[in-house]
């Protein structure tokens, strides 16, 4: 291979690679404009307790209320608690669930609740209606408001 050939294939290949380069740099090359008014806010807190809404957060007891007509079924959950604090209000929601493994939900609701400080019955309708033979579990939360 003489000079000259040596010459012309480092040429093309020069000529190849700044092509290679100008495509890439245009690729890099686009900027996005966006004011700060476009983008949503965003924050957090840092990692903190989370206080129980029921005083000793405890619930006293959980009650079955059922249609008064046959087929029988859990229509309300009536949930004995005590709150917290004694202004406000809370949510109670109860959901109801199959004996399946992982358990389904078949039936739930969510009840608000006036702060006292006494204690307090909060009934809670659940739709839809449940067959007491198909109630395996029960979930209550409760959100301070």
């Amino acid at each position: 291979m003489n000079g000259e050939d040596r010459r012309r294939k480092v040429a093309f290949l020069l000529l190849v690679l700044a092509a290679v380069m100008a495509v890439a740099s245009a690729a890099f090359a686009v900027q996005i404009s966006l004011s700060s008014s476009a983008i949503d806010q965003l924050g957090g807190t840092p990692i903190v307790d989370v206080n129980c809404p029921a005083n000793s957060c405890q619930i006293s007891r959980v009650k079955w209320v059922l249609t008064s007509s046959y087929p029988y079924e859990v229509y309300r959950v009536r949930v004995d608690w005590q709150t917290a604090s004694t202004t406000g209000s809370y949510t109670v929601c109860v959901t109801l669930f199959d004996g399946a493994s992982p358990p389904n939900a078949i039936s739930g609701g969510c009840a608000t609740q006036t702060a006292s400080g006494s204690p307090v019955n909060t009934y809670v309708d659940v739709s839809p209606n449940a067959d007491p033979a198909q109630v395996y579990k029960v979930q209550i939360v409760i959100v301070q408001n």
